[in-house]
């Protein structure tokens, strides 16, 4: 299984938004750079589980709310089968939270990519 840190990005955003704190309010409290924090708030970089805890500590959330969303299934242990389905929900998963903009890059890169395969295989 493969984590997302954009995820956590993203639902740590969402909880110091909803706590009413600025970017600088929180990394203080956390006794870290806001700099270090706006990387982890963009999920460029990894959390360890307790410096996650930390952050659901200050901010007043159950540490399962910043992991909500944030594990990937792998797709290629699946039987053939349940592989489309597979896909589909981890497609799903890797677009929520995403403007409508680029869902449609998304898309558009799939279709290229599926596209390029079906042409080599003929």
């Amino acid at each position: 299984m493969l984590v997302s840190y954009k995820v956590i990005g993203r639902n740590i955003r969402q909880a110091r938004m909803q706590a009413s704190l600025t970017q600088e309010q929180t990394a203080e409290k956390l006794k870290i750079s806001q700099l270090h924090f706006g990387r982890l708030e963009r999920g460029e970089r990894p959390a360890s589980l307790e410096q996650l805890a930390h952050i659901a500590q200050v901010l007043h959330v159950p540490l399962a709310s910043l992991l909500n969303g944030c594990a990937i299934e792998e797709l290629y242990t699946a039987a053939p089968d349940e592989d489309a389905a597979m896909f589909c929900r981890a497609i799903t998963h890797l677009a929520t939270g995403c403007s409508a903009k680029a869902r449609k890059l998304m898309l558009s890169l799939c279709q290229s990519v599926a596209e390029s395969d079906r042409s080599t295989e003929e």
